[in-house]
């Protein structure tokens, strides 16, 4: 008879499994001044969000052109800085598109706002905005989606 409580339990348990609620993806955490700086203190990732913010939205093939980077390098900061909330990706066909985040507090935009205010004046800043001028436009919004 000790059998029947022992089965209830594990029928109740099962039911309780199935009807779980699902993971849902969430934001990353409130972006902190040290996250920030510290994904500033790497020249790549300061070059992508200086051409990020003159950009609405640029494919990570244009900022491959434009920073004459390996692509996975590029892909590893890109996913660096959309983990820590400063930018979001969408996937158009066969290429991923990166912006800043809509959502990023008002503090980190004029951070990077000063921070692309200083690389203006840096000649490296010239040559990756003229080749990702150059750049084949591939997804992006209002060109044609030839792959």
């Amino acid at each position: 008879m000790t059998s029947a409580p022992i089965a209830a339990r594990r029928i109740a348990a099962a039911r309780r499994r199935e009807v779980a609620p699902k993971a849902v993806a969430s934001r990353p955490p409130q972006l902190s001044t040290a996250v920030l700086f510290e994904l500033l203190s790497h020249g790549t990732r300061r070059r992508l969000l200086t051409l990020l913010l003159d950009e609405r939205e640029v494919c990570v093939c244009r900022l491959v052109d434009a920073l004459r980077e390996p692509q996975p390098k590029i892909s590893r900061h890109l996913a660096a800085l959309r983990e820590a909330g400063v930018l979001v990706s969408r996937r158009q066909r066969t290429w991923v598109m990166y912006r800043l985040d809509p959502e990023l507090p008002g503090w980190a935009v004029r951070v990077l706002a000063m921070l692309s205010e200083g690389a203006r004046r840096e000649p490296e800043y010239a040559a990756d905005c003229r080749r990702l001028a150059c750049a084949k436009r591939c997804g992006e919004a209002g060109v044609p989606n030839t792959p």
